[in-house]
């Protein structure tokens, strides 16, 4: 026990370091050897460097399935790309259009705004012999729509508007029901009105009495159909009180057919059907 008190570890580890330094350790030699002169004749001997070995060309196959394939993504590729540029093609062909209508819409109304000619049409509403007569042009405008950039922008949708008065109105009653019916196709048909109600006890309608001015708002409205590349022409009380729907295909429109349109606008002789699709 007092062997292993008095152990000093740090010494042993000194004295370890020293005998492995001593006895493993490489020895120095007390020989001595001559220097040797190099002999002319006999050169140095040149060693030449080894040539490293060539790389393996990769492994190339032609003409199998791989090639096959890649040469249908490429055709697929090719494809998309055809149809995308015929697409674009398209739009901007109708974007074209569509603004050759707004500017003639925009030229023609700002005319009429100034002349306020007379319009040859009547209008008769529903089985009254009293039809509005004796129209002339009030005011117009046009408007127009484009998609969202992203989608393009081109124009979409060319909004014709204006308004027809005149000399006075014209008085209609209806009862119970038929107040509310009559003033909803009033609303639908854009005419303008007033209603003087009456009720009974119970708050219920009874009676209406209303006077409609001599005053008729026409809208017109063309819009792209792209999925079937046409434009469709939608109308409110165009020709006569009510809706109306036909479709142009793109390349009928021009100066031509859109005169023929004026001339249906101020009710005067006109082709304009004969540029509808059938």
């Amino acid at each position: 026990m007092a062997d292993i008190a008095a152990f000093d570890i740090e010494s042993a580890r000194l004295r370890v370091q020293a005998m492995d330094a001593r006895h493993s350790g490489l020895r120095v030699s007390s020989t001595l050897f001559p220097d040797v002169p190099p002999d002319a004749a006999f050169p140095p001997v040149r060693v030449a460097d080894t040539p490293s070995a060539p790389q393996a060309a990769p492994l190339r196959v032609s003409g199998g399935l791989l090639d096959q394939l890649k040469g249908e993504v490429v055709s697929r590729q090719q494809e998309a790309n055809d149809a995308s540029r015929q697409v674009d093609a398209e739009r901007e062909e109708l974007d074209r259009r569509l603004r050759g209508v707004f500017e003639y819409f925009h030229d023609l109304t700002t005319q009429l705004n100034y002349l306020k000619p007379a319009v040859a049409r009547s209008y008769f509403f529903l089985d009254s012999d009293d039809a509005f007569r004796n129209l002339a042009w009030l005011e117009g405008f046009s408007d127009f729509r484009t998609q969202a950039e992203r989608e393009g922008g081109h124009i979409e949708r060319v909004t014709l508007g204006y308004t027809l008065k005149g000399p006075g109105a014209r008085n209609l009653e209806r009862l119970g029901s038929g107040v509310e019916r009559l003033r909803q196709l009033l609303f639908d048909l854009g005419l303008k009105f007033e209603c003087r109600e009456r009720r009974n006890r119970q708050r219920e309608l009874e009676h209406g009495a209303f006077t409609v001015a001599d005053e008729i708002s026409v809208l017109v409205v063309w819009r792209v159909d792209f999925e079937n590349h046409v434009i469709v022409v939608e109308s409110r009380n165009l020709e006569r009180l009510g809706f109306a729907s036909c479709a142009l295909s793109p390349e009928s429109i021009g100066a031509a057919m859109l005169d023929e349109f004026g001339r249906l606008m101020l009710g005067r002789e006109n082709r304009f059907r004969s540029f509808v699709i059938r």
